[in-house]
This record gives structure tokens, C-alpha cells and sequence, in this order.
């Protein structure tokens, strides 16, 4: 008599990965949300500009060496490359573009104007910009003297390959020190729609 032969079960295979239509759905549609909002800024600031509530921007270049004076502020710029600050690491293929700023009031009117860039950018030659932040700046928060020079340094970080081409772009702010901090929202100020390129 033979013994009874047991059958080995064959192994089983996993179950079918479970599609996750929901989630692919709200990633598809936070995609489209970001991209439409996106689109819609860009139209509203174009719809600003159309209607009059918003000035184009203008800028302004600004050759090596040179001043320009700009709603009541002298600025002028220069830049080199750094290739590392104080107690920063190291970063392979990266440079720091130094950026000094002198700026001054020429009348009353300027010497209020105590605030910092409203924006601060380094570009390329290709278009493409990289951050700049302030890190030490003389200027008083109150007030200017008129005619008296103030410091302002900031530092960008960029691909080195790039750092002894990139030029500055400085938009100045409209903020005044004169007003008050409870009318800042109903003070209609200068539009800010100057840019100043300062050239290498």
C-alpha cells in the first residue's frame, strides 16, 4: 500500500497593487489648482496694470561705476565674487556675489524713504535670478540725513560658472518712516515700479 502523497500548495501570489484613483485624482487636481492660480496672478497683475490701479515696471540701467536717482534716493552699486563667507560651508560649484549699496537722500522727502529694497535679485545673462539678502545695513530706521552716504551689503549665492556675469536688480521701496504704522493701509504712497539694474 502506497502512503498517501500530500500536495504542496503553490505559493500564492500577492494580491494586485490597488490602484488609488482618489489620491491621484486630488494630485492631478492640486496640479491644475496651483497652475490656474498661477495663470490668474499673472492676469490680475496684468489687469492691474490695464486698468491704471498698477504701474508697469520700468527699469532703469545703470552703468558700472555709475548713480542714479530715483524718487528723492541716490543708489549705486558694485559687485564682486566672494568664494566663501565666514563660518560657511562649502558649497562645490557655488559662489557668493557680493553686493554693496550706497544710497542717499537729496531732500526731505528721501531721507524718510529709510527701508529696505523692496526687492533684491542677482540675474544672468540667461535671465534667470538668484536671491539676495541683506546682511548689514547703516541706514537709520527713522531718518536720513540729507547728502550723507549709508551702506548696504548683501550677498547672493550662484553657480560659480556665473558669478563674475551676474548683474543687480534692485527695486527701491515706497514705504515712508513719516507714517504712521495705523495709516500705512490707507496712505497712498509712489508706486513701486521702478527696477534699477545696476550693470558690471
Amino acid at each position: 500500500m502506497e502512503p498517501p502523497t500530500t500536495e504542496v500548495p503553490a505559493a500564492v501570489a500577492p494580491p494586485p497593487r490597488r490602484r488609488r484613483p482618489v489620491l491621484t485624482a486630488f494630485a492631478a487636481t492640486a496640479a491644475l489648482a496651483v497652475a490656474l492660480g498661477a495663470l490668474s496672478y499673472d492676469r490680475y497683475q496684468v489687469y492691474l496694470v490695464r486698468s491704471g490701479q498698477a504701474s508697469p515696471k520700468q527699469e532703469q540701467v545703470v552703468a558700472a561705476g555709475q548713480s542714479v536717482t530715483v524718487k528723492h534716493v541716490t543708489w549705486k552699486s558694485t559687485l564682486k565674487t566672494v568664494q566663501q563667507l565666514p563660518g560657511d560651508k562649502p558649497q562645490p560649484g557655488t559662489s557668493y556675489a557680493k553686493i554693496d549699496i550706497v544710497r542717499s537722500a537729496v531732500d526731505a522727502d528721501g531721507a524718510v524713504k529709510t527701508a529696505k529694497p523692496k526687492e533684491l535679485f542677482v540675474t544672468d545673462r540667461r535671465g534667470r535670478t538668484w536671491v539676495a539678502l541683506v546682511a548689514d545695513d547703516t541706514t537709520p530706521p527713522e531718518k536720513m540725513e540729507i547728502g550723507k552716504p549709508y551702506q548696504m551689503t548683501a550677498y547672493a549665492r550662484v553657480p560659480t560658472a556665473q558669478a563674475g556675469e551676474v548683474e543687480l536688480l534692485l527695486t527701491p521701496s515706497n514705504y515712508r518712516a513719516d507714517i504712521p504704522t495705523s495709516k500705512l493701509m490707507t496712505t497712498k504712497t509712489e508706486p513701486e515700479e521702478d527696477v534699477l539694474r545696476f550693470k558690471r
